[in-house]
């Protein structure tokens, strides 16, 4: 059965659709939490995080746009990766650091080495970010740090660290535009 039939029929509470989708997608969604929690939680935990994702899955499958969401494999991603970094934030001592975040397609080397270099492309646009604007967007993007909370930290007004976030992105968006017109101008 495709995609698509899954989730159309996953739409109209189809169990039999849900059991296919969990026989499908269990190795797929533990791993993508076992990627993002890395160490940071047992075994147990991961098993309830995989179980919460298929059980977001069921109860928001009615409102699942199955024509703009042709790959529920990809959606079933996302609601995983979001699921392990609420696990994050709700456990306020353990941190995703910029390499953890990596949303697992395949398991083949060739992508694991593809994501390292990515997340190595990352640091070194935020690394060009001024030093305290580099640490509100780690706090604010990373360590899941609410603004009020950022703001006292940096003694700084909450308005200031959202203009510096919203300039922060700004920056990343000019260099990363920067790098792709040096990349395009290399290939003439």
């Amino acid at each position: 059965m495709n995609e698509r039939i899954l989730l159309m029929r996953l739409k109209h509470k189809s169990e039999r659709a849900l059991t296919e989708v969990i026989e499908r997608y269990t190795a797929y969604v533990t791993t993508i939490i076992r990627e993002i929690l890395n160490d940071k939680a047992t075994a147990e935990d991961v098993e309830e995080l995989v179980a919460d994702t298929f059980i977001a899955l069921w109860t928001t499958a009615e409102r699942i746009d199955y024509i703009h969401y042709s790959s529920l494999k990809a959606y079933i991603g996302m609601i995983a990766r979001n699921k392990a970094k609420d696990f994050l934030r709700t456990h306020k001592n353990i941190n995703l650091e910029l390499y953890d975040d990596v949303l697992v397609i395949d398991d083949g080397v060739e992508k694991k080495i593809l994501q390292k270099e990515q997340q190595q492309y990352i640091k070194d646009l935020l690394n060009r970010l001024k030093p305290e604007d580099r640490k509100i967007f780690l706090l604010y993007y990373y360590q899941y740090i609410k603004i009020d909370e950022i703001a006292s930290i940096m003694q700084m007004n909450p308005q200031t660290v959202k203009t510096r976030l919203r300039r922060g992105r700004e920056t990343l968006r000019i260099l990363l535009s920067d790098e792709e017109n040096i990349a395009y101008e290399d290939k003439d």
